[in-house]
Protein backbone atom coordinates (compact mmCIF):
# COMPACT_ATOMS: atom_id res chain seq x y z
CA UNK A 1 0.00 0.00 0.00
CA UNK A 2 1.28 3.46 -0.92
CA UNK A 3 1.22 6.45 1.47
CA UNK A 4 1.56 9.97 0.04
CA UNK A 5 1.45 13.23 2.02
CA UNK A 6 0.45 16.36 0.15
CA UNK A 7 -0.35 20.02 0.66
CA UNK A 8 -0.74 20.52 -3.09
CA UNK A 9 -3.88 18.85 -4.47
CA UNK A 10 -3.17 19.88 -8.07
CA UNK A 11 0.34 18.44 -7.90
CA UNK A 12 -1.00 15.26 -6.36
CA UNK A 13 -3.31 14.68 -9.32
CA UNK A 14 -0.37 15.14 -11.71
CA UNK A 15 1.64 12.69 -9.60
CA UNK A 16 -1.06 10.02 -9.66
CA UNK A 17 -1.62 10.50 -13.39
CA UNK A 18 2.08 10.07 -14.12
CA UNK A 19 2.23 6.81 -12.14
CA UNK A 20 -0.65 5.14 -14.07
CA UNK A 21 -1.14 2.25 -14.20
CA UNK A 22 -0.49 2.19 -10.47
CA UNK A 23 1.97 -0.52 -9.42
CA UNK A 24 0.56 -0.63 -5.88
CA UNK A 25 -2.66 -2.32 -4.76
CA UNK A 26 -4.10 0.63 -2.85
CA UNK A 27 -3.14 4.14 -1.79
CA UNK A 28 -3.58 6.45 1.19
CA UNK A 29 -3.32 10.22 0.72
CA UNK A 30 -2.84 12.40 3.80
CA UNK A 31 -3.69 16.01 2.94
CA UNK A 32 -1.88 18.48 5.17
CA UNK A 33 -4.83 20.78 5.81
CA UNK A 34 -7.94 21.16 7.98
CA UNK A 35 -10.10 19.08 5.63
CA UNK A 36 -9.89 17.12 2.40
CA UNK A 37 -10.05 19.42 -0.62
CA UNK A 38 -8.83 17.01 -3.26
CA UNK A 39 -11.30 16.39 -6.09
CA UNK A 40 -12.55 12.91 -5.24
CA UNK A 41 -14.13 12.36 -8.66
CA UNK A 42 -10.83 13.18 -10.36
CA UNK A 43 -9.07 10.78 -8.01
CA UNK A 44 -11.55 8.00 -8.72
CA UNK A 45 -10.98 8.46 -12.45
CA UNK A 46 -7.23 8.05 -11.93
CA UNK A 47 -7.51 5.07 -9.60
CA UNK A 48 -8.61 2.57 -12.30
CA UNK A 49 -10.59 0.66 -9.71
CA UNK A 50 -7.83 0.64 -7.08
CA UNK A 51 -8.74 1.65 -3.54
CA UNK A 52 -7.68 5.15 -2.51
CA UNK A 53 -8.39 6.73 0.86
CA UNK A 54 -8.20 10.42 1.78
CA UNK A 55 -7.39 11.84 5.20
CA UNK A 56 -6.74 15.30 6.63
CA UNK A 57 -6.39 17.00 10.01
CA UNK A 58 -10.09 16.39 10.62
CA UNK A 59 -9.76 12.60 10.36
CA UNK A 60 -6.59 12.59 12.47
CA UNK A 61 -8.40 14.51 15.23
CA UNK A 62 -11.38 12.17 15.03
CA UNK A 63 -9.52 8.85 14.98
CA UNK A 64 -6.59 9.24 17.36
CA UNK A 65 -6.79 9.41 21.16
CA UNK A 66 -3.70 11.67 21.11
CA UNK A 67 -3.85 13.48 17.75
CA UNK A 68 -1.10 15.89 18.79
CA UNK A 69 1.53 13.26 17.98
CA UNK A 70 0.90 13.71 14.24
CA UNK A 71 2.62 16.78 12.79
CA UNK A 72 0.93 19.49 10.76
CA UNK A 73 2.51 21.63 8.04
CA UNK A 74 5.33 19.14 7.57
CA UNK A 75 5.79 15.92 5.63
CA UNK A 76 5.83 14.12 9.00
CA UNK A 77 2.04 14.00 8.67
CA UNK A 78 2.59 10.87 6.55
CA UNK A 79 3.05 8.89 9.79
CA UNK A 80 -0.74 8.83 10.14
CA UNK A 81 -0.90 7.12 6.74
CA UNK A 82 1.63 4.53 7.91
CA UNK A 83 -0.57 3.67 10.85
CA UNK A 84 -3.69 3.45 8.68
CA UNK A 85 -1.90 1.15 6.23
CA UNK A 86 -0.74 -1.05 9.11
CA UNK A 87 -4.23 -1.01 10.62
CA UNK A 88 -5.65 -2.28 7.33
CA UNK A 89 -3.23 -5.18 7.16
CA UNK A 90 -0.72 -3.97 4.56
CA UNK A 91 2.24 -6.37 4.47
CA UNK A 92 4.53 -3.84 2.79
CA UNK A 93 4.09 -0.07 3.05
CA UNK A 94 5.55 2.23 0.40
CA UNK A 95 5.83 6.00 0.60
CA UNK A 96 6.64 8.65 -2.00
CA UNK A 97 6.62 12.43 -2.05
CA UNK A 98 4.07 13.95 -4.42
CA UNK A 99 6.82 15.33 -6.70
CA UNK A 100 8.56 11.99 -7.25
CA UNK A 101 7.83 10.50 -10.65
CA UNK A 102 8.30 7.12 -12.23
CA UNK A 103 11.53 6.10 -13.97
CA UNK A 104 10.53 3.13 -16.11
CA UNK A 105 8.77 0.16 -14.57
CA UNK A 106 9.61 -1.97 -11.59
CA UNK A 107 9.23 0.44 -8.67
CA UNK A 108 7.27 -1.97 -6.47
CA UNK A 109 9.12 -5.05 -7.72
CA UNK A 110 12.51 -3.51 -6.91
CA UNK A 111 11.50 -2.65 -3.35
CA UNK A 112 10.03 -6.13 -2.87
CA UNK A 113 13.21 -7.65 -4.29
CA UNK A 114 15.24 -5.69 -1.74
CA UNK A 115 13.03 -6.83 1.13
CA UNK A 116 12.80 -10.49 0.12
CA UNK A 117 15.79 -11.41 -2.03
CA UNK A 118 18.82 -9.34 -1.04
CA UNK A 119 21.81 -11.73 -1.24
CA UNK A 120 23.92 -12.64 1.77
CA UNK A 121 27.08 -12.16 -0.32
CA UNK A 122 28.29 -8.99 -2.01
CA UNK A 123 31.49 -8.02 -3.73
CA UNK A 124 34.06 -5.87 -1.96
CA UNK A 125 34.27 -3.80 -5.16
CA UNK A 126 30.81 -2.70 -6.42
CA UNK A 127 30.26 -3.79 -10.01
CA UNK A 128 33.28 -6.10 -10.09
CA UNK A 129 33.14 -9.86 -9.52
CA UNK A 130 36.14 -10.31 -7.23
CA UNK A 131 37.77 -13.65 -6.51
CA UNK A 132 35.88 -15.83 -4.05
CA UNK A 133 32.39 -14.52 -4.74
CA UNK A 134 30.09 -17.52 -5.23
CA UNK A 135 28.59 -17.82 -8.70
CA UNK A 136 25.30 -19.49 -7.84
CA UNK A 137 24.81 -19.75 -4.11
CA UNK A 138 24.75 -16.14 -2.90
CA UNK A 139 22.09 -16.91 -0.29
CA UNK A 140 19.22 -14.61 0.71
CA UNK A 141 18.76 -12.34 3.72
CA UNK A 142 15.37 -13.26 5.13
CA UNK A 143 14.99 -10.34 7.54
CA UNK A 144 15.51 -7.10 5.59
CA UNK A 145 13.23 -4.58 7.28
CA UNK A 146 13.51 -1.40 5.23
CA UNK A 147 14.28 -0.60 1.58
CA UNK A 148 15.45 2.96 0.86
CA UNK A 149 15.10 4.03 -2.75
CA UNK A 150 17.01 6.99 -4.19
CA UNK A 151 16.26 9.84 -6.62
CA UNK A 152 17.62 11.67 -9.60
CA UNK A 153 16.76 15.13 -10.91
CA UNK A 154 16.98 17.14 -7.70
CA UNK A 155 19.13 15.45 -5.04
CA UNK A 156 17.87 15.57 -1.47
CA UNK A 157 20.40 18.13 -0.21
CA UNK A 158 20.05 20.49 2.74
CA UNK A 159 19.82 24.24 2.27
CA UNK A 160 23.41 24.97 3.31
CA UNK A 161 24.81 22.51 0.79
CA UNK A 162 22.49 23.73 -1.97
CA UNK A 163 23.35 27.40 -1.42
CA UNK A 164 27.09 26.75 -1.05
CA UNK A 165 27.63 24.44 -3.99
CA UNK A 166 24.40 24.19 -5.96
CA UNK A 167 23.24 21.02 -7.69
CA UNK A 168 25.48 19.72 -10.45
CA UNK A 169 25.12 17.11 -13.17
CA UNK A 170 27.80 15.14 -11.34
CA UNK A 171 25.55 14.93 -8.26
CA UNK A 172 22.75 13.41 -10.33
CA UNK A 173 25.11 11.02 -12.12
CA UNK A 174 26.59 9.92 -8.80
CA UNK A 175 23.17 8.95 -7.42
CA UNK A 176 22.17 7.20 -10.64
CA UNK A 177 25.33 5.09 -10.50
CA UNK A 178 24.75 3.88 -6.94
CA UNK A 179 24.13 0.17 -6.62
CA UNK A 180 21.77 -1.37 -4.10
CA UNK A 181 23.63 -2.38 -0.97
CA UNK A 182 23.07 -3.34 2.66
CA UNK A 183 23.95 -0.41 4.86
CA UNK A 184 26.36 -0.95 7.77
CA UNK A 185 24.50 -1.52 11.03
CA UNK A 186 27.15 0.20 13.16
CA UNK A 187 26.91 3.52 11.32
CA UNK A 188 24.10 6.04 11.05
CA UNK A 189 22.99 7.46 7.71
CA UNK A 190 20.37 10.05 6.72
CA UNK A 191 17.10 8.49 5.58
CA UNK A 192 15.00 10.37 3.05
CA UNK A 193 11.26 9.73 3.16
CA UNK A 194 10.81 10.53 -0.53
CA UNK A 195 11.11 6.90 -1.69
CA UNK A 196 10.84 4.21 0.93
CA UNK A 197 9.35 0.78 1.64
CA UNK A 198 9.18 -1.23 4.83
CA UNK A 199 7.67 -4.40 6.22
CA UNK A 200 4.54 -4.42 8.32
CA UNK A 201 6.32 -5.65 11.44
CA UNK A 202 8.51 -2.54 11.63
CA UNK A 203 5.74 0.00 10.89
CA UNK A 204 5.78 0.87 14.59
CA UNK A 205 9.36 2.15 14.15
CA UNK A 206 8.38 4.59 11.39
CA UNK A 207 7.25 7.44 13.60
CA UNK A 208 8.08 10.88 12.25
CA UNK A 209 8.65 13.12 15.31
CA UNK A 210 6.86 16.43 15.96
CA UNK A 211 7.76 18.94 13.25
CA UNK A 212 6.30 21.98 11.56
CA UNK A 213 3.35 23.69 13.23
CA UNK A 214 3.99 24.43 16.94
CA UNK A 215 7.41 22.75 16.77
CA UNK A 216 10.81 24.46 16.96
CA UNK A 217 12.05 22.24 14.14
CA UNK A 218 11.17 21.37 10.55
CA UNK A 219 12.59 19.19 7.76
CA UNK A 220 14.30 16.77 10.14
CA UNK A 221 11.29 14.47 10.40
CA UNK A 222 12.58 11.60 8.26
CA UNK A 223 16.15 12.10 9.50
CA UNK A 224 15.26 11.73 13.18
CA UNK A 225 12.74 8.99 12.51
CA UNK A 226 15.60 7.21 10.78
CA UNK A 227 17.84 7.51 13.85
CA UNK A 228 15.37 5.67 16.05
CA UNK A 229 14.55 3.10 13.38
CA UNK A 230 18.24 2.39 12.77
CA UNK A 231 18.99 2.09 16.48
CA UNK A 232 16.28 -0.55 16.91
CA UNK A 233 17.18 -2.39 13.70
CA UNK A 234 20.80 -2.58 14.83
CA UNK A 235 19.74 -4.06 18.16
CA UNK A 236 17.42 -6.60 16.52
CA UNK A 237 19.88 -7.34 13.68
CA UNK A 238 17.42 -6.30 10.97
CA UNK A 239 19.20 -5.22 7.76
CA UNK A 240 18.40 -2.00 5.89
CA UNK A 241 18.95 -1.83 2.12
CA UNK A 242 19.57 1.33 0.07
CA UNK A 243 19.80 2.05 -3.66
CA UNK A 244 17.22 1.09 -6.28
CA UNK A 245 14.51 1.73 -7.27
CA UNK A 246 15.19 5.27 -8.44
CA UNK A 247 12.54 7.93 -8.91
CA UNK A 248 12.76 11.34 -10.53
CA UNK A 249 12.49 14.12 -7.99
CA UNK A 250 10.88 16.85 -10.06
CA UNK A 251 10.45 19.83 -7.79
CA UNK A 252 13.41 21.70 -6.29
CA UNK A 253 12.28 23.58 -3.20
CA UNK A 254 13.47 27.11 -2.41
CA UNK A 255 16.83 26.81 -0.59
CA UNK A 256 16.34 30.12 1.22
CA UNK A 257 12.96 29.00 2.56
CA UNK A 258 14.53 25.66 3.48
CA UNK A 259 17.40 27.40 5.30
CA UNK A 260 14.91 29.28 7.46
CA UNK A 261 13.11 26.04 8.27
CA UNK A 262 16.25 23.95 8.80
CA UNK A 263 18.22 26.54 10.76
CA UNK A 264 16.95 25.74 14.28
CA UNK A 265 17.50 22.02 13.73
CA UNK A 266 21.07 22.17 12.46
CA UNK A 267 22.59 22.44 15.92
CA UNK A 268 20.18 19.91 17.42
CA UNK A 269 21.04 17.43 14.68
CA UNK A 270 24.68 17.47 15.81
CA UNK A 271 23.75 15.90 19.13
CA UNK A 272 20.37 14.21 18.58
CA UNK A 273 21.95 11.03 17.25
CA UNK A 274 24.06 10.71 20.40
CA UNK A 275 20.94 10.79 22.60
CA UNK A 276 19.36 8.06 20.50
CA UNK A 277 22.56 6.02 20.37
CA UNK A 278 22.96 6.08 24.15
CA UNK A 279 19.57 4.50 24.88
CA UNK A 280 20.02 0.93 26.04
CA UNK A 281 17.74 -1.64 24.46
CA UNK A 282 16.95 -5.03 26.01
CA UNK A 283 13.69 -6.10 24.41
CA UNK A 284 13.30 -8.50 21.49
CA UNK A 285 10.47 -7.11 19.32
CA UNK A 286 10.25 -3.86 17.33
CA UNK A 287 7.29 -2.56 19.35
CA UNK A 288 8.84 -3.34 22.73
CA UNK A 289 12.09 -1.70 21.63
CA UNK A 290 10.18 1.34 20.38
CA UNK A 291 8.65 1.69 23.83
CA UNK A 292 12.14 1.57 25.30
CA UNK A 293 13.19 4.31 22.88
CA UNK A 294 10.28 6.52 23.91
CA UNK A 295 10.91 6.04 27.61
CA UNK A 296 14.65 6.52 27.10
CA UNK A 297 14.21 9.81 25.26
CA UNK A 298 11.83 11.06 27.93
CA UNK A 299 14.36 10.20 30.66
CA UNK A 300 17.31 11.70 28.82
CA UNK A 301 15.59 15.01 27.98
CA UNK A 302 17.47 16.82 30.79
CA UNK A 303 15.39 19.96 30.47
CA UNK A 304 15.06 19.80 26.68
CA UNK A 305 11.30 20.13 26.21
CA UNK A 306 11.42 18.89 22.64
CA UNK A 307 13.25 15.65 23.46
CA UNK A 308 10.83 14.95 26.30
CA UNK A 309 7.88 15.62 23.98
CA UNK A 310 9.35 13.32 21.35
CA UNK A 311 9.70 10.54 23.91
CA UNK A 312 6.10 10.94 25.07
CA UNK A 313 4.90 11.06 21.49
CA UNK A 314 6.65 7.76 20.73
CA UNK A 315 4.94 6.13 23.71
CA UNK A 316 1.54 7.39 22.53
CA UNK A 317 2.36 6.16 19.00
CA UNK A 318 3.17 2.72 20.38
CA UNK A 319 -0.29 2.55 21.95
CA UNK A 320 -1.75 2.57 18.43
CA UNK A 321 0.09 -0.70 17.75
CA UNK A 322 -0.57 -2.19 21.18
CA UNK A 323 -2.71 -5.06 19.93
CA UNK A 324 0.34 -6.40 18.06
CA UNK A 325 1.74 -7.82 21.28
Amino acid sequence: MLVVPTARPRLLLEFLEQWRPWPWDAAIVVEDGPEVTIDEEALAALADGRAIELYSWAEIEAELPAPWIISKQDSAIRAFGFWKAWQQGAEVIFTLDDDCHRIGDGFVDAHLENLARTPVWQSTVPGLRVRGLPYRNLGKLDNVAVSIGLWVGNPDLDAVQTLANGITAADVELVAAVQTRVLPSEQYFPISGMNLAFRRDVACLMYYPPMGLNSPYARFDDIWCGLVMQRVCRHLRLPIVCGHPLVEHRRASDPFANLEKEGPGLGANERMWELVDAIELRQETPLACMREMGAGLERSADGDEYVGLWGRAILEWCELFGQAE
